[in-house]
């Protein structure tokens, strides 16, 4: 391209220098794909040739300072560590100009476009050159900066990438729901599939890890800041050390990188993470837009969840138990990392509230903690040696009733009116089931029938109307018999867990942390010192007796 005559004036006249100090910026961004002709090297080639033409033809002296090359990311990505350094060098005089290929590269944002090209390049007296789309020269040819060109294709760049976003996410989306794994990073205890990334296998020396901070919270009683400590005492590394340790290129930025001590944070992501259950669980988080790419969190209900995909770490047994814990009250004693045996299990009989742990002497005792802060209530006290053997009597009675109950709840299974209302709940639950997938099928049908000219856009809006209305009446109606069939007859049989629980601590010798977790929701101290005990396998033998 031949030099034009040209005046210099305004911008162009203050940014003249004997010597222009080249930025050459480069991003190839994964939408691009394999595009041969927006891949580095060729962006880099194109650039460097047209800066001999520049020496060929100009007086002035170019030099190129640096190279800056943002490879796999986005033009709306504020984090582009490239541009960023750019930027930094820009302020410190270190360059003064930048070509690129086209304006797409430094942007896919229209307003960081307008706010470059019109404030901060023209205020750090920078020289900007865009090569295609359009081409641009701020010192050679400072009228092209004004054509309407420029916030044309500013707008053409913003609107590809809101596009490329919605076909992104369309497909991310489909991967979920289908139960394909999109992370780029294995959840802590899994490793991607070497010949399938969307699958998860189990990583054995972290899967270890897991099953030993769930036994450690759930069986021995342990808080997640001492489960925290004994791993880093240990020498385990935390999640992020561990996969940068097996070559990972991973970056967590609410962690230093060089730390591989565990937090409690971290171990109550992994003792709440349903992906151990052999569930493929994504799409907790988003980003606001895609041009703002702040992380959110998303409503549990619009998550994706899809059951079975990978083998489990962790039983679902376990998993249950180890939620119920969350809510509880489970503080450490002084300088110990166990539990106290009766921590977030005990309640007042009347206010409900916490029972407050205190020690007179050798004798520990439990008071309601409203009478304690407040005056109000009243003491509601219980020597905690009272309370071990009350616990555990009970708990004794309880497994002698076991072969008894067994035995009742055969016999109801058994008995003919059970069987007809069970048989009664299954024809109803298909017959709703049969119609639902009958009026989705004729909805999804209405669109098309409106699109062919079959029915009127107010008949199709009326009638959408209507079998949106019965899909959500019979949605309702499966859901009730659904539910009921599970609580018919408490879902309860002779081989049901809640009696195995039982059987298997039969001749109980004293009271364990595990067994009490195991076995007893909550515990009720009353004023006169009395205890009622409400077992978690109490409900479903009420339920039948």
């Amino acid at each position: 391209m031949g030099r034009r005559d040209h005046a210099l004036t305004g911008t162009a006249k203050e940014m003249q220098r004997s010597a222009w100090k080249i930025a050459v910026y480069i991003r190839l961004s994964k939408e691009d794909g394999s595009d041969v002709s927006y891949s580095v090297i060729n962006q880099k080639a194109l650039i460097l040739k047209y800066i001999e033409q520049l020496k060929a033809e100009e007086k002035e002296e170019y030099a190129v300072v640096d190279f800056y090359t943002d490879d796999g990311l986005t033009g709306t990505d504020d984090s582009r560590e490239e541009f960023q350094r750019m930027l930094r060098d820009i302020e410190r005089k270190r360059i003064n100009c930048i070509i690129v290929k086209d304006l797409s590269r430094p942007f896919r944002n229209y307003a960081d476009q307008g706010y470059y090209l019109e404030y901060f390049f023209p205020l750090h007296d920078v020289r900007f050159i865009s090569l295609q789309l359009p081409f641009l020269d701020s010192y050679l040819y400072p009228e092209t900066m004004q054509s309407i060109a420029v916030p044309m294709q500013g707008v053409v760049n913003d609107n590809h990438c809101r596009e490329t976003s919605i076909k992104v996410r369309q497909v991310f989306n489909y991967k979920r729901s289908q139960g394909e794994f999109i992370g780029a990073f294995a959840p802590y205890g899994y490793r991607k599939d070497p010949e399938d990334k969307n699958r998860l296998m189990v990583d054995e020396e972290a899967a270890a890890v897991v099953r030993e901070i769930y036994r450690w919270f759930v069986v021995e009683g342990m808080s997640k800041m001492a489960i925290a400590k004994r791993l880093s005492s240990q020498g385990t590394l935390n999640p992020a050390s561990y996969k940068r340790e097996n070559g990972l290129k991973y970056e967590n930025p609410n962690t230093h990188f060089d730390c591989t001590l565990w937090s409690a944070a971290t171990v109550t992501r992994i003792l709440k993470n349903p992906t151990y259950l052999g569930h493929m669980v994504q799409g907790r988080q988003r980003v606001k837009s895609y041009k703002v790419h702040h992380r959110v969190a998303v409503p549990e209900s619009d998550w994706f969840l899809v059951e079975n995909t990978h083998e489990p770490i962790i039983s679902r047994e376990l998993f249950d138990k180890a939620q119920s814990l969350h809510g509880r009250d489970t503080r450490t004693a002084p300088q110990k990392q166990e539990l106290y045996l009766f921590s977030g299990l005990l309640r007042c009989a009347d206010c409900h509230k916490a029972m407050h742990r205190k020690k007179y002497g050798k004798y520990v005792y439990y008071v309601c903690r409203t009478y304690k802060d407040l005056s109000a209530c009243s003491k509601h006290t219980i020597r905690e040696e009272d309370l071990i053997k009350g616990v555990l009597e009970t708990i004794r009675i309880q497994i002698q009733l076991v072969d008894s109950i067994a035995e009742i709840i055969q016999k109801i299974h058994d008995s003919p009116a059970a069987q007809v209302q069970s048989k009664r709940l299954a024809e109803n639950l298909k017959n709703r089931e049969r119609e639902l997938e009958k009026a989705t099928r004729w909805k999804d049908s209405l669109y098309e029938s409106w699109q062919n000219g079959d029915i009127s856009k107010e008949d199709y809006t009326r009638m959408k109307a209507k079998y949106e209305e019965q899909i959500e009446q019979l949605g309702k109606s499966i859901c009730s018999l659904r539910k009921e069939q599970e609580t018919l007859l408490g879902n309860v049989g002779p081989d049901s867990p809640l009696l195995q629980h039982l059987i298997q601590y039969n001749n109980i010798e004293e009271l364990s942390r595990g067994l009490l977790i195991e076995l007893v929701g909550t515990i009720f101290i009353h004023k006169n010192g009395e205890i009622t005990i409400q077992f978690k396998c109490a409900d479903p033998y009420i339920s039948v007796l």
